[in-house]
């Protein structure tokens, strides 16, 4: 792993940003984070040896700080019979825990809650002399995971909850307030214009936080975090450490650096390795997980090769070993999760098949739904198609961006497929799976696009009726060949087509949703309808957001039947109905809920 740590900056004459940074020398300013520090830690693991006369204790505190063995010292001279028999553990322990008065009185606690881990020291009681040593510290520091930038919502949903994970099992805790936060990350994404610019807008308060004085760490990660590497701390030297989104899974490591005062910027290539620490969900219901990471496509408008790295497959067992735990857990529904999720496996040796996969991961008991994304049409088969249509758990539901409906902005973007090509595509499917929804990403005003170009692009959605469309004008992102042609679509003309295309989008996805019309689907609850508390809201199996009354408590993580009675453009509103749903997929007979087996 080749990661830079800036000790210094050059422009400084030698002297520590933190001196810069906070206005005081590095003694004093380590003493302030020290103070601070100790006023957060709730608990510490200590070992504890009890002796009566101050020069053992002494003696015994040299011998442990020179490497001595706390066990065997323990067993040898401790007057308490707990400590002496564990071989001077305690383990955690907190000022307030008064089954240890009687072992480790209260004060010595207290003292020790001041200790850094590997700290030894002689504390004094009524009891004697107790020579302690703290191993581990508990800290309820703050953490606020800033809100991400519009572009890659899976993928950043992932990164996030991952990180936060990760700062968790290092002891932190959620603030409430962005203001009293210790450790601040903010996940970037860079796939949208702008992203940049919110960036430093909102890096703003935190870094004023800092220049007042205020023990704050300052964490940017992520897309733009990749593109951008050292230049962020020349236009921000508060903060601390820039990552790339390859380096998410090592975040608890990298802040151990920050911590020792050190500036950190991790955006080198690295194998991107298997993270230990459980991602914090956003959800008790639903839950990504990650399957490839990275991308070997070269599209001419995408920056993600660029900040994601090349491909990297996750081993089939670790995908299989975190969808169990998850279902073991409770989550009823996963969604693997992948720049171009089709190509999983071909980097592995031997190579295996995304299909094989996805019929393994179907297969786990207690899994109630399972879903994928994102695919590239080029490398959807027909046996993905035929194991969505022939597994039980797996949703009926395919994300295939298309971008564009005319054959050279296709070939100008390198998507490597024909706009005939992808309509073939969605006829497969359709013909294997009819109910199944389409969702696609569209992207108008790319360089050289013609306006017959883009009739072009309206033509395909028309062949289509997606289900649901993402749209974006496009916007030059940096390090990418679309960006220095000279050709640039007017913004004025670029707005104009995103409404276009936005229109017409609303209208097929309402012509979709009409086929739902007195059906009784199968809806996963997912929480209450934050508009409409008397409501809960979940999705069906198309993935299309579902409301209608009901008790959140009662229904969360239930699947429900639930008769649609009105349908909008993207959301369905239905009724709760008396079948018992007992496995399996609804049938639509016009009338009732038809269990299949």
């Amino acid at each position: 792993m080749s990661i830079k740590v800036q000790r210094e900056d050059m422009e400084t004459s030698g002297r520590s940003r933190a001196e810069v940074a906070v206005g005081l020398n590095t003694a004093d300013w380590l003493r302030e984070v020290d103070k601070t520090r100790s006023s957060a830690v709730t608990a510490v693991r200590v070992r504890h040896i009890l002796v009566q006369t101050e020069s053992l204790a002494a003696e015994l505190r040299d011998q442990l700080r020179a490497g001595g063995d706390f066990g065997k010292l323990a067993e040898a001279v401790s007057g308490c019979a707990h400590t002496r028999e564990k071989g001077g553990e305690v383990g955690w322990s907190a000022t307030n825990d008064e089954h240890l008065d009687e072992i480790v009185p209260r004060d010595v606690r207290a003292a020790a809650m001041h200790m850094k881990p590997g700290d030894v020291a002689v504390l004094c009681s009524g009891l004697g002399q107790h020579v302690v040593q703290v191993v581990d510290v508990f800290q309820t520091l703050h953490i606020e995971s800033a809100p991400r930038t519009r572009g890659l919502p899976g993928m950043n949903s992932a990164d996030a909850e991952r990180m936060e994970g990760q700062l968790r099992a290092l002891g932190f805790a959620k603030a409430t307030d962005p203001a009293d936060a210790h450790v601040v990350v903010i996940n970037t994404c860079s796939i949208r214009e702008h992203a940049e610019e919110k960036l430093y807008s909102h890096l703003g308060p935190t870094a004023i936080r800092k220049r007042n004085g205020e023990d704050v760490a300052i964490v940017v990660a992520g897309c733009v975090a990749q593109q951008e590497g050292e230049e962020l701390l020349r236009r921000i030297p508060e903060i601390d450490m820039v990552m790339g989104p390859q380096y998410a899974n090592r975040l608890g490591d990298l802040l151990e650096g920050v911590f020792n005062g050190n500036q950190i910027v991790a955006t080198a290539p690295t194998h991107i390795m298997e993270d230990l620490t459980q991602p914090q969900r956003s959800s008790t219901v639903c839950a990504w997980v990650n399957v490839i990471y990275g991308c070997n496509e070269r599209c001419t408008y995408c920056v993600v090769p660029t900040t994601r790295g090349a491909e990297q497959s996750r081993p089939r067992d670790a995908i299989k070993a975190e969808v169990q735990a998850l279902v073991e857990q409770g989550y009823r529904e996963v969604t693997l999760l992948g720049q171009n999720i089709d190509s999983w496996g071909r980097d592995l040796s031997p190579s295996q098949k995304f299909a094989d996969l996805l019929r393994e991961i179907g297969q786990t008991a207690g899994l109630s739904r399972l879903r994928f994304v994102t695919s590239h049409p080029r490398y959807m088969s027909p046996r993905v198609i035929d194991a969505v249509a022939e597994t039980p758990a797996l949703c009926e539901m395919f994300h295939i961006p298309f971008q564009s409906g005319d054959d050279d902005i296709l070939k100008a973007m390198a998507r490597g497929y024909t706009a005939a090509q992808y309509v073939r595509l969605v006829e497969r499917i359709r013909e294997r799976l009819p109910d199944a929804a389409i969702t696609a990403d569209a992207i108008v005003g790319f360089p050289g696009e013609t306006e017959e170009q883009f009739q072009n692009t309206l033509r395909l959605m028309e062949a289509v009726k997606f289900d649901q469309l993402n749209t974006a004008a496009y916007s030059p992102r940096p390090h990418t060949p679309a960006a220095l042609w000279e050709d640039q679509v007017e913004e004025k003309v670029k707005k104009e087509r995103l409404q276009i295309i936005n229109r017409l989008a609303a209208e097929h996805a309402l012509e979709r949703r009409q086929r739902y019309l007195g059906r009784v689907e199968e809806v996963l609850v997912e929480m209450r309808n934050p508009k409409h508390p008397a409501q809960v809201k979940g999705r069906n199996r198309q993935g299309c957001p579902v409301f209608f009354e009901g008790d959140i408590d009662e229904l969360l993580g239930k699947l429900v039947p639930v008769r649609i009675v009105e349908a909008l453009a993207y959301s369905l509103v239905g009724e709760r109905v008396a079948e018992r749903f007992a496995g399996g997929r609804y049938a639509d007979n016009g009338e009732a809920a038809v269990i299949e087996a």
